[in-house]
């Protein structure tokens, strides 16, 4: 008997006994007998995916990433659709990314808990892997990563005109030197807080100083300052 008739058979009398059997009975013959066969195909249903979703998300492109610390609103910030205009403003596409977050919370000190710890790793990791480029915070925090000079010179960093448009606005923090550098803006008087709901007194926006999407943040600072 050939092999191809030998399959033919053993299909058969495999009909033939599920036939016979209750449905339970048929679902747990499956299950105990085809068991090896369905997780195997499950897997590699699984790697298939986990590919094909790989190389699909490295088509996306991270165009801004932000983080949004020690918002006081009782309501969740709705970073979403400022984004989305953000977006809009700068004609991105489905596959332009702008990564935010604003469910983060860091004191430093004794009064730091261990959630804060967390999210301070969490923090310095995204600065040593630059995918962050602005921080979105209080005085308190502004002030303690200014001495480990986590913020660009704004001055040096914005076009003249800007300079000029936002130099009344800006909080100086003292470097690692002892110096006082413009590092932040207060976004207090731009339609930032009341479009995204976030409630920091005062609101500063520093920008890291190991970005790599600069010329984003300086089109960033314009758009939050209502330019066309």
């Amino acid at each position: 008997m050939s092999f191809k008739e030998n399959l033919k058979n053993e299909s058969q009398k495999e009909r033939e006994k599920l036939k016979n059997m209750t449905w339970r009975n048929r679902i747990w013959y499956i299950w105990e007998y085809y068991k090896p066969h369905m997780l195997a195909v499950a897997g590699i249903f699984l790697v298939i995916y986990l590919i094909v979703n790989v190389i699909y998300r490295s088509t996306f492109e991270t165009r801004l990433s932000y983080a949004v610390v020690n918002n006081t609103s009782m309501e969740p910030a709705d970073l979403e659709s400022f984004d989305q205009h953000f977006k809009d403003y700068m004609n991105y596409g489905k596959k332009d990314v702008i990564s935010s977050e604003a469910s983060l919370f860091m004191h430093h000190g004794d009064t730091a808990n261990q959630l804060e710890y967390a999210t301070m790793a969490k923090f310095s990791a995204l600065v040593a892997s630059k995918d962050l480029d602005l921080m979105i915070t209080d005085q308190l925090n502004i002030d303690h990563y200014m001495t480990l000079d986590a913020f660009i010179d704004l001055k040096q960093l914005l076009p003249d005109e800007l300079w000029q448009r936002i130099e009344d606005s800006v909080y100086y923090g003292v470097n690692s030197n002892g110096q006082q550098v413009p590092c932040a803006i207060d976004l207090n008087d731009t339609f930032f807080p009341e479009e995204t709901g976030v409630e920091i007194t005062p609101c500063y926006v520093g920008v890291i100083s190991n970005s790599v999407r600069t010329d984003t943040v300086i089109s960033w600072f314009r758009f939050v300052l209502g330019e066309p």
